[in-house]
C-alpha cells in the first residue's frame, strides 16, 4: 500500500491596499518574488470586498492608511472586528503619530513609514505572519463583512 502523500504547502497570500498604482505594484512585485501571492486593492471598499471573498485563504492586509472611499485606518477597524486573526500592517508618508491617534489603531500596531525598502517591507511581513502563526486552511468566517459590502453597494 502507498503511503499517503504530504499535501502541498499552500501559498501565504497578500492583499495589498494602495491607491498609489506604483506603490501597489512594488509591494506586489516584491513579495511574489519572495515567493507570496499577493491581491490588489486600490482602496479600502475593494479591499473588503476582496477579504470577504478570500478570506479562509487570506493571511495578511497591507495598507496604505491614506486612501479614497474607505481608508486604511477604516479598513483595519473593519477588519478587527470581522477577522480578529488577520494582522493588518499599516504603511504611510506620514509619522506613525500622526496617523495612530484616538481614532486609530493602538501604537503598537505594525507600521512600515515610506518610503521603505525591500528588505524592511519583507522582515515586518515575516515578523507579522511568524507571530500570528497564521496557516492557510483554517476554518474561519467574516460574516461581519456582508453589511460593508451591502452598504457600499447601497451607496453606488
Amino acid at each position: 500500500m502507498a503511503e499517503p502523500q504530504p499535501e502541498p504547502e499552500r501559498p501565504v497570500v497578500v492583499l495589498i491596499a494602495e491607491d498609489e498604482d506604483v506603490v501597489r505594484a512594488t509591494v506586489a512585485r516584491v513579495l511574489w518574488g519572495e515567493g507570496y501571492r499577493t491581491l490588489e486593492a486600490h482602496d479600502g471598499a475593494e479591499a473588503l470586498h476582496l477579504a470577504h471573498l478570500t478570506w479562509p485563504h487570506l493571511h495578511l492586509v497591507i495598507t496604505d492608511v491614506m486612501m479614497p472611499t474607505v481608508d486604511g485606518l477604516e479598513l483595519g477597524r473593519r477588519l478587527a472586528v470581522a477577522c480578529p486573526a488577520l494582522p493588518v500592517l499599516y504603511m504611510s508618508g506620514y509619522c506613525r503619530g500622526d496617523i495612530f491617534n484616538r481614532d486609530g489603531p493602538g501604537a503598537d500596531a505594525p507600521f512600515l513609514r515610506k518610503p521603505f525598502n525591500n528588505e524592511d517591507l519583507l522582515a515586518k511581513v515575516r515578523d507579522l505572519l511568524d507571530a500570528t502563526k497564521h496557516t492557510s486552511g483554517l476554518d474561519f468566517t467574516c460574516p461581519q463583512l456582508l453589511p460593508d459590502l451591502q452598504m457600499r453597494d447601497e451607496q453606488r
